[in-house]
């Protein structure tokens, strides 16, 4: 399975991100917490842009933490 990190603005934000998103019946996607991390495995690109997106939105990463990982995936890179 692919990954990808999401830096997050803090420890706190990163667990409040992976809090979120998880959902313990999707056997496909993947949140866990590396620090500031939030460690993304996933097998259709819109998990970690969403989550990425989310992200941004309620104030846990940058702007440009949550492009860096939209791009990436959309440019098959593996962040």
């Amino acid at each position: 399975m692919p990954e990808i990190r999401l830096q997050c603005l803090s420890a706190e934000s990163a667990a409040a991100v992976v809090n979120e998103v998880t959902r313990p019946a999707d056997t496909v996607h993947t949140a866990s917490q590396d620090s500031h991390d939030v460690v993304i495995g996933y097998h259709d690109i819109r998990f970690p842009m969403d989550v990425a997106e989310w992200a941004f939105e309620h104030g846990h990463c940058h702007d440009e933490d949550a492009a860096r990982v939209i791009g990436d995936v959309q440019g098959g890179g593996r962040g």
